[in-house]
C-alpha cells in the first residue's frame, strides 16, 4: 500500500519538475537576444567629478513681499499693518520725506518690502514704484539708517503691427484684432481732427496701427507706448499719420506729406457717443416745436470724459439747473469759441482764466439742465456766429520743410504701411 502511495507521489514530483523546466526554457528561448547581449557588455566608461561643473546655490540678500497701497492708508500706517517695528517705520519715512511727499502715494501703488532673506522679517527698507519708469528705493545700512533715492528703471521696447477690417466699430474691430483698448482710444483722438466717428466710419474700413509695447528685464509686458504710425481707409480715402520729433524737440504726427494732423479744433470732443440730434432744424425734445438746433447732441454713458476740442482760455464755468446745465466755455485762438454743455461736473481745476489744451479733460458728460438724458451738447461759434461744428475746415497747423522734411520720410520709410 505504502509503495503504491510513494510510486504516484514521485510521479506527480517528476511531472511538476518537467512543468517548470519547461517554462523556464521557452522564457529563455522568448529573451534569447537580451540573454546574449547580456555577455557581451560593453566598456563602462569612468565618470570623473573633477569633469562635471556644480553651480551652487547663491542665496540672495532679501526676502521680497509686494503690497498694494489701500484707500485711506500712509505709508507709516501700510507698514506698522505689517508688524515692522515702529522705530523703523519712522526712521524710513524720514528719509522718504528728503525726496518725496508721502501724501502724494496714489491708492493702487505697489510697495515692495525688503526683509532679510535668512529670517525673512528683519526689515531692510522698500521700494514705491512711482512709475513704470521710475521709483523710490529707501535702503537701511549696515550702522542702521535709512536713506533714500529716485530709480530710473530701463525697458526694452517691442514693436506691434496690427490691422483689421471694421465691422461694427472701430473701437471692437481693433480689440478683436488684439489692440489695446487704451491704443484705440488714443488712435481715434488723433483722427477726430478729420473724421467724424460717428458719421465717417462704417463697416468694410480698413485700419492698420504700428506701437510700442515696453517690457521689462525679463521679457514681462510693462506698459505701452507710441503710436508710431496707422492709416485709416474710408471710401478709398487714405488717412496715413506718422509720430516725427522736429528738431526744436517738439514731437506731433504728420500726413504722409509732412503736414500736420492735429488741427485747431477736434470734430469729436467725446469717445464712444453716437450722434443723437445734429446742427440744424430740429423738433425740440422737451417744447416740442420746432426751432434751430445750434450745435450737435452726442449720446454716451453719463461720466463719460469730455475734452477740450482746442487750446484755450476758460470763459465760463457754470453750475445751473436750466438751459444748457453745467456747462463750460472755452475762447480759442483766431475767433474760435466751444461750448460744452449738460455736465454732471467739472474735471479738477476747471474756472474762468484757466487755459486748456487740447485733448484735456474739461467735465464729465451728465443731463443737467434741460435735458432728456445723458449726453453733450457741443456748440461751436466762429467770430460771434454758429458754425456746425462738423463742416469746420481748418489747415493744418504746421507743415515739415527742407532737411526736417528728409528726415521725416526716412521715419515714413522705416514704419512701412501695408494698406
Amino acid at each position: 500500500m505504502s509503495s503504491v502511495i510513494f510510486n504516484s507521489s514521485s510521479k506527480k514530483f517528476g511531472i511538476y519538475i518537467v512543468i517548470i523546466l519547461s517554462v523556464i526554457c521557452i522564457n529563455m528561448y522568448g529573451n534569447r537576444k537580451y540573454l546574449m547581449n547580456s555577455f557581451n557588455l560593453p566598456n563602462i566608461n569612468r565618470i570623473s567629478l573633477e569633469d562635471t561643473v556644480v553651480n551652487t546655490f547663491v542665496e540672495p540678500d532679501k526676502y521680497n513681499k509686494q503690497i498694494k497701497v489701500e484707500s485711506g492708508y500712509s505709508i507709516d500706517s501700510l507698514l506698522l499693518k505689517e508688524d515692522i517695528n515702529e522705530s523703523d517705520v519712522i526712521s524710513s519715512s524720514r528719509a522718504l520725506k528728503k525726496i518725496f511727499d508721502p501724501r502724494d502715494l496714489k491708492a493702487g501703488t505697489k510697495i515692495t518690502i525688503n526683509y532679510d532673506w535668512l529670517t525673512k522679517n528683519d526689515f531692510l527698507g522698500y521700494e514705491i514704484d512711482l512709475d513704470f519708469d521710475k521709483s523710490i528705493v529707501v535702503n537701511k545700512d549696515s550702522d542702521g539708517f535709512y536713506d533714500a533715492k529716485i530709480i530710473n528703471k530701463t525697458y526694452k521696447t517691442s514693436i506691434f503691427h496690427g490691422k483689421g477690417v471694421i465691422d461694427e466699430t472701430l473701437y471692437q474691430s481693433a480689440i478683436d484684432s488684439g489692440i489695446s483698448p487704451n491704443i484705440i482710444m488714443n488712435l481715434i483722438q488723433l483722427y477726430s481732427f478729420d473724421i467724424d466717428f460717428q458719421r465717417d466710419i462704417h463697416k468694410g474700413a480698413k485700419f492698420e496701427i504700428i506701437y510700442e509695447n515696453y517690457l521689462d528685464d525679463l521679457g514681462k509686458f510693462v506698459k505701452h507706448g507710441n503710436i508710431l504710425a496707422s492709416i485709416l481707409t474710408v471710401d478709398d480715402r487714405r488717412f496715413p499719420i506718422y509720430r516725427f520729433t522736429t528738431s526744436d524737440g517738439k514731437t506731433d504726427y504728420y500726413n504722409e506729406d509732412g503736414k500736420s494732423a492735429r488741427k485747431a479744433l477736434l470734430k469729436t470732443p467725446v469717445n464712444g457717443a453716437y450722434i443723437s440730434s445734429t446742427f440744424g432744424m430740429r423738433v425740440h425734445p422737451i417744447e416740442g416745436y420746432t426751432a434751430f438746433h445750434r450745435g450737435t447732441d452726442f449720446a454716451v454713458k453719463q461720466g463719460t470724459p469730455i475734452y477740450a476740442s482746442g487750446d484755450g482760455v476758460i470763459t465760463a464755468a457754470i453750475i445751473s439747473d436750466v438751459g444748457y446745465g453745467i456747462h463750460i466755455k472755452i475762447k480759442h485762438p483766431n475767433g474760435y469759441e466751444t461750448l460744452y454743455g449738460h455736465m454732471v461736473s467739472f474735471a479738477k481745476g476747471m474756472a474762468p482764466g484757466v487755459r486748456v489744451t487740447q485733448g484735456q479733460v474739461i467735465g464729465y458728460v451728465g443731463s443737467t439742465g434741460a435735458s432728456t438724458g445723458p449726453h453733450l451738447h457741443y456748440e461751436t461759434r466762429y467770430n460771434g456766429q454758429f458754425v456746425n461744428p462738423a463742416s469746420i475746415k481748418i489747415p493744418p497747423g504746421r507743415t515739415l520743410e527742407g532737411d526736417e522734411l528728409k528726415s521725416f520720410y526716412n521715419v515714413v520709410s522705416e514704419n512701412k504701411l501695408s494698406i
